[in-house]
């Protein structure tokens, strides 16, 4: 818990900026500020929950990403009484304008250790780029055939 203590300034301001810029950026492209706001703080509640999650629960192997997709997935599937504001919430952003800003954020930090990056070589480039793809269409096959059966 002392360890979330000195984190959480931190993680406060990243989500801040990040809520700033994924405001700002579906407000020019999609939506209007108070139809895009309720989505970004949902959102921003269920990524708290998350990081809380990821250091009170004493299991070290397990990310805050999979803890912010467990607490999404619970509150916007049928059993949660909170389900239809979360989904009527969140369907009022875009996912560009969400996504836009945390590529920014990633293409950032893989430039600040350009170095790095380059000492991986040719291989990892090419490794990580069959990982992608490969992520990618799997993803897709997914989504394809659970549409299939719930649709």
């Amino acid at each position: 818990m002392q360890k979330f203590k000195t984190d959480f300034p931190s993680i406060i301001i990243a989500l801040f900026f990040t809520i700033i810029a994924c405001t700002v950026a579906n407000m020019i492209g999609y939506e209007s500020l108070g139809n895009s706001l309720p989505g970004i703080l949902v959102l921003s509640a269920i990524t708290l929950g998350g990081y809380f999650l990821s250091y009170v629960v004493p299991l070290k192997k397990v990310s805050a990403v999979l803890w912010i997709s467990i607490i999404a997935i619970l509150i916007s599937s049928p059993i949660s009484p909170i389900s239809d504001f979360v989904i009527k919430s969140v369907d009022s952003l875009n996912i560009n304008a969400i996504i836009t800003p945390i590529l920014a954020y990633a293409g950032v930090i893989i430039g600040k250790d350009w170095g790095a990056f380059k000492s991986v070589g040719i291989k990892g480039v090419i490794v990580s780029i069959f990982v992608i793809i490969g992520t990618f269409l799997i993803s897709a096959l997914l989504g394809d055939f659970f549409m299939g059966i719930f649709n």
